[in-house]
């Protein structure tokens, strides 16, 4: 019976095991994996600086200005800094041109067109095209990119237009200035009576002697930047200005301080000369000041040579894309029409861009308007090196025309050969 019993118990024990045995495991009860630790966002690598060297030859007067304007270049372009500095024109010239002989030059300068040049022609500025595109360009007048385009590449981006010739009159003595040049000699000859003097201008000086030759159909360098003096039109406006003097239109010996200081001193009813002599009259002369283009002659316009203040960039920018792009910007925000439309506002500097000539402070100011419509007569002052040989070979010239002492086709034919030695010694 024990037996028996101990046998049914332990059939149940194997039973139950096997039950056990053929039971699904049960499912583990999840456990949550342990939080990990919050982590602050990845902040960007602040753009690395980079710097870029300036260098100009401004006046005294605007140079707060020019730091006024970088220091909000810098604050919009956190990733720049720009180093000005500051030196007299020929001092600029020759700095830039060893610094940059030695691989050593800032990466801008703002100089005016004329070093465009030496510039180009030693090979250490960089071609525009290479930085900006034509979209760019398109902002500016033509006449004011002309003057940095030296062998058909342009140098220099400007930011303001001028430096160009003008008729300035006084109203007390003549209220309308005339609306041809045969009608300015007309007048002219009216009023010069006493101590009055009906026009006056620079004789001698070729500067003022350039628009006549462009109202005759000629222009000191061709379109290959050679001088061009043994030809009819030149001969013609000797001729022309000879005939100024001979007739008295003219004093008989008269430079820039005879035209200045008898205009200044209410003695001249008409005058040539630039823009930059407009605050002087504006002082002395007040609303008697009338600002006008020089009349045209035989019905071509006195064509004045004109230039502005240019950016040029060291050639070797080129070679690094983080400065070059630096530069870009640099050259577009102060070339920009705000910018422009500042150095009218605070120094009636005329602007390169287009849409800002047309800004009010221009159109409703008699003095500025007179100045642009004059200026739209103007052709880019040559910058080639060539322009010196012809600077040097024509002034003796018309000194002689205007003395007496030679005839204008002696004097055609003897600038063109001292211009083409002087040349030849170029190259």
């Amino acid at each position: 019976m024990k037996k028996t019993l101990w046998l049914v118990l332990s059939g149940m024990l194997v039973a139950a095991f096997a039950l056990s045995a053929c039971r699904p495991a049960a499912t583990p009860t999840p456990t949550q994996p342990p939080a990990k630790p919050t982590e602050a966002p990845t902040a960007p690598p602040a753009p690395e600086k980079v710097t870029i060297s300036f260098w100009e030859q401004e006046g005294e007067e605007v140079d707060v200005f020019i730091d006024q304007l970088i220091a909000e270049f810098e604050a919009a372009n956190s990733d720049i800094d720009v180093e000005r500095t500051h030196y007299d024109n020929e001092a600029l010239r020759d700095q830039f041109q060893t610094a940059a002989l030695a691989e050593a030059a800032p990466e801008v300068v703002r100089v005016p067109n004329d070093f465009a040049g030496p510039f180009s022609a030693l090979d250490i500025v960089a071609p525009i095209s290479e930085l900006f595109d034509q979209a760019f360009l398109d902002q500016f007048f033509p006449g004011a990119l002309e003057p940095a385009v030296v062998k058909g590449t342009l140098w220099g981006v400007p930011d303001n237009y001028g430096n160009h010739l003008m008729l300035l009159y006084n109203k007390d003595l003549i209220a309308e200035p005339p609306a041809t040049f045969e009608e300015l000699i007309q007048k002219a000859k009216e009023l010069t009576k006493g101590d009055i003097q009906g026009f006056a201008y620079n004789l001698n000086e070729p500067f003022w002697g350039a628009g006549f030759y462009g109202a005759f159909g000629g222009w000191p360098l061709d379109e290959n930047d050679q001088p061009q003096f043994n030809n009819e039109a030149f001969i013609n406006y000797l001729k022309f200005v000879k005939s100024l003097k001979d007739e008295g239109v003219v004093p008989q010996e008269c430079d820039y301080n005879c035209a200045d200081t008898l205009f200044k001193e209410g003695k001249a009813a008409m005058i040539i000369n630039g823009d930059w002599s407009l605050g002087g009259y504006v002082e002395a002369l007040g609303d008697k000041l009338g600002v006008a283009p020089v009349p045209p002659i035989n019905g071509k316009p006195y064509t004045e040579m004109t230039s502005g203040k240019y950016f040029m960039v060291y050639k070797g920018v080129l070679n690094d894309p983080v400065k070059k792009d630096a530069v870009v910007r640099f050259i577009t925000f102060m070339t920009s029409a705000d910018v422009q439309k500042r150095w009218l506002d605070q120094f009636k500097r005329l602007p390169s861009n287009k849409e800002v000539a047309k800004d009010p402070a221009i159109t409703n100011d008699p003095i500025l308007a007179g100045s642009m419509a004059a200026l739209a007569n103007g052709r880019g002052m040559p910058a080639a090196p060539e322009m010196r040989c012809a600077w040097d070979a024509w002034r003796p010239n018309l000194e002689g025309v205007m003395a007496g002492t030679i005839t204008p086709e002696e004097a055609a034919a003897a600038a063109q050969k001292a211009a083409d030695d002087c040349v030849a010694t170029l190259k």
